[in-house]
């Protein structure tokens, strides 16, 4: 266990005014060793009762415009393997874009070896499994999606726009084409009222797509934000921090012994926890113990 890395990243390169669109960049916990190319703003669904990124307005970049931060990032990164591509679900876009920009950073930045970025289930359905597969073969490597909640009423109830057995046909599209999984999981989404079938539904589909990374992160209600208006009137309650410990505790007994690297970076306050799920989720679960008791 470390101290909490933070979840947001400020890239400082020269000329970041036209970079970057925002002060700070939003990227998993896995990508802090990556490029930044700005692709997107916002979410093309954007009605998530819980999030606070819900209320930014989308917009794609045209292709000429990110073409040219390519140009203009690529003397900066020449250090870095992999790139992130910045938005909150950038596959949302044509399957024929995504290839004229993989094809500028192969130009641009040949010795770039991943190409990763955010994606909704639904980005991945509604592209046939030959152009994931052609995705891949041109450079695309990990998605990244949220997950959130195996409970389908909890996914509701977040106005999440997906099912969680979208989730497992999606992530069956994506491990055909030899694309890695990321997933993200909330800890506290389904409040008092869903905790025991969330943490337990959650682990359930997490066996059943066995992702690569498992993200966890605890429930934080956002002012003005649908959540926090459930909250007011009462229809929601949120979990306290001990609750939160013991929802990722059971939902973490459930999982499997599979080859998976699961890290929780919010849940515990100012700890992280973070190890293979193959062999150390006893570890894991004894270190929350110690953590909840203490």
């Amino acid at each position: 266990m470390t101290g909490l890395p933070e979840r947001c990243c400020k890239d400082k390169y020269m000329d970041t005014t036209q970079l970057y669109s925002e002060k700070e960049i939003y990227r998993p916990f896995w990508e802090r060793n990556s490029a930044f190319l700005e692709v997107e703003t916002g979410c093309s669904w954007h009605r998530c009762a819980f999030c606070d990124f819900a209320r930014d307005s989308f917009s794609l970049f045209p292709i000429d415009e990110i073409q040219k931060k390519i140009e203009l990032l690529a003397p900066y990164v020449r250090e870095k393997k992999s790139i992130f591509l910045l938005g909150e679900n950038p596959l949302v876009m044509s399957t024929q874009k995504l290839l004229l920009i993989f094809q500028s950073i192969r130009k641009h930045m040949p010795w770039m070896e991943q190409i990763n970025m955010y994606a909704r289930f639904d980005d991945v359905l509604k592209k046939a499994p030959k152009e994931i597969m052609l995705l891949r073969k041109n450079g695309l490597h990990s998605l990244y999606l949220g997950l959130e909640s195996g409970n389908d009423e909890v996914l509701k109830l977040m106005s999440k726009g997906e099912t969680a057995s979208q989730a497992v046909e999606a992530c069956s599209i994506l491990r055909a084409a030899g694309v890695e999984i990321g997933l993200s999981a909330i800890t506290g989404l389904g409040g008092k009222e869903w905790s025991f079938s969330h943490a337990k539904d959650t682990a359930e589909i997490l066996n059943s797509i066995r992702p690569g990374k498992i993200w966890m992160m605890g429930l934080l209600v956002w002012p003005d934000t649908p959540l926090a208006t459930l909250v007011d009137q009462g229809k929601f309650h949120p979990l306290t921090q001990k609750e939160k410990a013991e929802e990722e505790i059971l939902l973490l007994s459930g999982l499997e012994h599979f080859d998976c690297i699961f890290a929780d970076t919010t849940v515990m306050g100012k700890y992280t926890l973070i190890g293979q799920l193959a062999t150390e989720k006893e570890r894991m679960i004894q270190w929350l113990h110690e953590l909840e008791c203490g």
